[in-house]
């Protein structure tokens, strides 16, 4: 039987993975739980499990944070993130497994799977060392990418090529600067931190864009315009922001 704490600051995300280990994984057991950075370590080092459930971004750090904390591991590691350029940039080129949210049982048997044949702790830690390096490292061109997974495709693309995006219920469309509209199964809320990071801002609830592409301002409209002559609604409470960045150009 494997021993697992699960790690994550949603507790949905918590009670739906224990459920679906319980129906898809009868080989596994899982022992205990956190929330945050703190109870996760806390967890970890009660229940010293075989193996962790790790999510990426959590109220009072990262799962990196808890990683350096816990040095050398002695458990295996599996990473959950909803953020796609996180596996991009690091786990695959580290050979750590992840599984993206929301979770598909088939990901998480092979997953698990994979665990079940991990390498020994030893060479876990040489390839986490690798992976902490990389994600400690100051952001470099590449981590402009963007990575977009459609229901038959998985798409790289340079922040610069997206206009910006739309809320569409509990997906979200990107316009993209070729004309290309893809369908993500993402909300809009899940891409905001990554994408303000990179020169987009949150005009609206349901409107992200991106700043390289607005020429104009409507104030008493509370309308910006895009290069490609689309405009887009501007929340009142966005407004000062919207024209100091206007006054800073």
């Amino acid at each position: 039987m494997i021993r697992v704490v699960i790690v994550d600051d949603e507790i949905r995300s918590r009670e739906t993975l224990q459920e679906m280990i319980k129906i898809y994984c009868s080989k596994v057991e899982v022992v205990g739980e956190g929330e945050d950075v703190k109870s996760g370590i806390k967890a970890i080092k009660a229940y010293n499990p075989d193996l962790v459930f790790l999510d990426i971004k959590m109220p009072d750090g990262s799962g990196f944070d808890l990683l350096r904390q816990m040095m050398p591991v002695t458990f295996k590691l599996i990473f959950i993130t909803a953020y796609e350029e996180y596996a991009i940039k690091a786990f695959k080129f580290n050979a750590i497994d992840y599984i993206t949210k929301p979770i598909d049982p088939e990901e998480l048997q092979a997953a698990l799977q994979k665990a079940e044949s991990a390498l020994e702790a030893d060479n876990l830690n040489s390839r986490l060392t690798g992976l902490l390096d990389m994600y400690l490292k100051p952001q470099a061109a590449e981590s402009k990418k963007v990575i977009l997974k459609t229901a038959d495709a998985i798409h790289i693309l340079d922040a610069e090529d997206i206009i910006r995006c739309e809320s569409d219920r509990n997906y979200t469309r990107f316009y993209l600067k070729s004309g290309e509209e893809l369908l993500i199964s993402k909300s809009i809320k899940e891409f905001v931190e990554y994408l303000e990071e990179r020169n987009f801002m949150r005009v609206h609830q349901s409107h992200l864009i991106n700043l390289n592409y607005l020429i104009k301002f409507k104030k008493d409209d509370l309308i910006c315009v895009l290069r490609d002559s689309t405009e887009v609604p501007v929340a009142w409470r966005k407004k000062d922001e919207l024209l100091k960045i206007f006054k800073s150009l």
